[in-house]
């Protein structure tokens, strides 16, 4: 099956986020971020403080190999994450399985995508937390100014700032409207670094 590749990003592509498909699946992409990169950052954490922790016994060698193939195991994840939703060339690839024991594991600790993955792994879970607080944000003072034409009047406050008329009403909404499309077209710009970042990382082309 041929593989296209992602939409190219330019001005005018940002500039109509809100009305191209692709923006939304992006959203969707960064929704998931949040939840992967909490478990990516629990792996990591847990992953590295059990080698270091068993460094000096003989089990530690053995819960470092596995902690490095499981941290590529989720940056292969993760990359093919991107590439379905995204549309990314890009690529994480494992040790030759067929390949002896002291070559598996030389490839293993010492091959590039290993630490790339882990940088990426990392760079995945801080992308994941200001996703997810960004997001929530952006869509609860989102929401809140588009309901304010709805529900103006003595208790309608924005700030400090009473929402008694209906000219500040609707001042209140098209604000609104203007950070729903300001936030959509970060979502489209986040979506085309995110790609970026893998493409430049685990190139497809490699293989």
């Amino acid at each position: 099956m041929t593989h296209t590749s992602n939409p190219s990003i330019s001005v005018g592509r940002l500039l109509a986020a809100p009305i191209d498909p692709w923006t939304y699946r992006a959203l969707g992409y960064l929704l998931l971020t949040a939840p992967l990169g909490i478990a990516y950052f629990v792996a990591l954490v847990t992953g590295l403080s059990l080698s270091l922790g068993l460094a000096i016994t003989l089990v530690g060698p053995v819960v470092f190999v596995l902690s490095l193939v499981v941290f590529l195991a989720l940056a292969w994840l993760d990359a093919a994450l991107t590439d379905g939703l995204l549309e990314a060339n890009t690529t994480v690839l494992f040790p030759d399985a067929d390949a002896d024991l002291r070559t598996f594991l030389q490839t293993l600790v010492l091959g590039r995508d290993t630490w790339l993955g882990i940088c990426y792994l990392v760079w995945k879970s801080i992308l994941g937390f200001v996703s997810f607080v960004a997001l929530v944000v952006a869509v609860s003072v989102t929401a809140s100014l588009l309901a304010v034409p709805a529900f103006y009047g003595e208790y309608a406050v924005v700030g400090t700032y009473p929402i008694d008329t209906l000219e500040r009403a609707l001042a209140a909404g098209g604000l609104g409207l203007a950070l729903a499309y300001v936030t959509l077209v970060a979502v489209n710009l986040s979506g085309h670094l995110s790609v970026l970042v893998a493409e430049s990382l685990f190139p497809r082309d490699r293989v």
